[in-house]
C-alpha cells in the first residue's frame, strides 16, 4: 500500500513569521493533509537541535512532509525522523551544507527530497542516486502583492532592501534621488504595510543572487528568492541578476543586468527614463501571478510525490 503525505508546520517561536510557513499554508490549499506537530518545550530545544536521534522504526502508511534547513535538521523533523519515512523540504542548501545533507539523508533513510535550488538538486543527484530528487522555486502568496503605482507616480527612485550588497556594488545617487537603503542589524520597516506600501512606491531596486552578494556562503549556487516575486507583482524595475532557475521558468530575463563598472549611473539613468520601463513590470506582474505563487510549485510537488507512489 502506499504511504499517505502529512505535511507538518513549521516551528513558530512567540509569532515570530517563519518563511517556510507559506509553502505549508500552500499545502494545505492545494488539498494536502497534514499532522500534529510535536515540537519539544523552548528549554529543550538545544537538545533538539544537536542530538541525532535514532530512528528507530518506520511507519509503513504514512510519511511526513517537512519544512527545514540543512543548519537545523534534527529539529526542524523532530520528532518524526524517528519512526516516519521524512520527505525534506529544503530550504538554504549551500554547497558547504553538502556533506551534512548526504550524511543526514543517509542516516535517516531519506527516499524522496525537495529542493528549492535546482543546482543544489544537480549536485546531490551525483551523491545520492538513490534518492528521488525535485527542484521547485520558491513562491510568495500572490494575493498580498498589489500592483502599485505608475512607475512616474511612484516617490521612492531607488529601494534596496534585505540583504545589503554594498560588498559587491555601492550604488551613489545624486542628491535629488530618494534613495532608501537597508543597514545590516537595523530594521527598514516597523510593519508589514509600511514594506508593501514601499513596494508599491518604489520605481528600481537591487535585485542579486546570494551567491554574488555572499559567496563565501552560497558558493556558485543561485536560488529563486521570494524578493523577486515580490518585486515583480508590486511593478518595480529590477536591476542585477535573475538566477537562472527564474529565467528558466518564465522563459525570459525579467532583471536588467546590472552595469558593475558604473550602476550608480545606469540606475540614475533608468530612473529618468522610467517610462520606458512601464511595459516590462506590468509584464512581469502578470507572469509573477502564474509563476509566483506557493500554490504553483506545490502543485509540480504534489504531482511529483503521486507519480513516485505517494498518496496526498
Amino acid at each position: 500500500m502506499s504511504k499517505c503525505v502529512k505535511a507538518v508546520s513549521p516551528y513558530q517561536y512567540r509569532g515570530i513569521f517563519n518563511f517556510k510557513l507559506k509553502a505549508y499554508e500552500a499545502w494545505i490549499k492545494i488539498g494536502g493533509q497534514v499532522a500534529k506537530s510535536y515540537y519539544p518545550p523552548r528549554w529543550a530545544h538545544f537538545f533538539a537541535h544537536h542530538i541525532k536521534l535514532p530512528a528507530l522504526w518506520r511507519n509503513e502508511s504514512e510519511a511526513r512532509l517537512r519544512f527545514v534547513q540543512p543548519v537545523t535538521f534534527q529539529f526542524d523533523t523532530f520528532p518524526d525522523c524517528v519512526g516516519y519515512e521524512v520527505i525534506p523540504f529544503l530550504w538554504d542548501t549551500w554547497e558547504s551544507y553538502h556533506p551534512l545533507i548526504v550524511d543526514w539523508f543517509r542516516k535517516y533513510h531519506v527516499q524522496t527530497a525537495i529542493f528549492c535550488a535546482s543546482q543544489a538538486a544537480d549536485m546531490l543527484r551525483e551523491c545520492l542516486p538513490e534518492v528521488h530528487l525535485l527542484s521547485i522555486t520558491e513562491g510568495v502568496d500572490t494575493s498580498l502583492y498589489a500592483q502599485g503605482k505608475l512607475l512616474s507616480d511612484r516617490s521612492i527612485d531607488l529601494l534596496e532592501y534585505g540583504r545589503p550588497s554594498t560588498t559587491y556594488c555601492n550604488i551613489q545617487l545624486a542628491s535629488e534621488y530618494v534613495h532608501l537603503k537597508s543597514q545590516a542589524g537595523v530594521p527598514m520597516f516597523n510593519s508589514d504595510l509600511s514594506f508593501h506600501q514601499a513596494l508599491e512606491d518604489a520605481k528600481v531596486t537591487i535585485a542579486l543572487p546570494q551567491s554574488l552578494t555572499h559567496p563565501e556562503r552560497a558558493g556558485h549556487i543561485e536560488t529563486l528568492t521570494q524578493r523577486y516575486w515580490e518585486c515583480m507583482l508590486s511593478g518595480i524595475v529590477m536591476v542585477g541578476h535573475a538566477p537562472q532557475d527564474l529565467v528558466n521558468l518564465i522563459g525570459y530575463n525579467p532583471v536588467i543586468e546590472l552595469d558593475l563598472e558604473s550602476p550608480s549611473k545606469q540606475v540614475q539613468h533608468i530612473i529618468s527614463h522610467i517610462d520606458d520601463y512601464q511595459d516590462i513590470v506590468l509584464k512581469n506582474r502578470e507572469t509573477a501571478l502564474i509563476y509566483g505563487d506557493w500554490k504553483y510549485s506545490m502543485g509540480k510537488v504534489a504531482t511529483f510525490l503521486e507519480a513516485h507512489g505517494y498518496r496526498i
